[in-house]
């Protein structure tokens, strides 16, 4: 599926999704937050059973909160990388829900197909990218972040802030987009 296409697709689930993620203090109000976002993740991706992605959403919660990220954050990034599909293959040869490519799983020491560590490995790496830019002031860390867990840090070096390249910078502006509505600022 075409980067234009994905990103349509996703938006839309996202606009029938917005109730569910007002804001985290309505959500934590609610209680648990597992079931809010097992349901967000089937509506992102149909095909999920409710164990899988109530199995899914625990993991995507408990690997944001060790990694000091915001869960809907990492639940953008996945959203737009593989649209919560967990056998998620890119013509590329990334792998898996966070679409990790093959020397990356490797370094970080997860197994991409593995949906749990695929989670852990994509939560690790938008970390140690966050570090990497932690100079920044956070919109443009978080953006530069992003367009490396896209294009790769040493093209973000190369050009001096986000490539040229077209699919980074659709990727860049719709993990930002979604994260935003998903916490309720769009």
């Amino acid at each position: 599926m075409g980067t234009t296409r994905l990103v349509r697709r996703v938006m839309a689930v996202v606009l029938l999704l917005f109730p569910v993620f007002v804001s985290p203090v309505a959500v934590r109000a609610q209680g648990d937050p597992v079931p809010a976002y097992a349901r967000a993740l089937r509506m992102f991706n149909p095909q999920l059973d409710m164990q899988q992605s109530m199995r899914l959403a625990q993991c995507v919660l408990s690997e944001a909160d060790a990694q000091g990220l915001d869960a809907r954050l990492l639940v953008a990034l996945i959203a737009i990388e593989s649209s919560w599909h967990p056998e998620a293959v890119s013509s590329a040869g990334a792998n898996g829900l966070g679409q990790l490519m093959p020397a990356t799983a490797s370094e970080l020491g997860v197994d991409a197909a593995d949906p749990r560590a695929n989670i852990h490995g994509a939560a690790l790496y938008l970390r140690a990218l966050l570090n990497r830019y932690a100079r920044y002031e956070p919109p443009q860390r978080y953006t530069l972040a992003l367009a490396a867990y896209n294009a790769g840090a040493g093209a973000v070096a190369r050009y001096g802030g986000v490539p040229p390249f077209p699919e980074t910078q659709r990727y860049v502006i719709a993990v930002l987009r979604l994260w935003r509505r998903l916490a309720g600022q769009e």
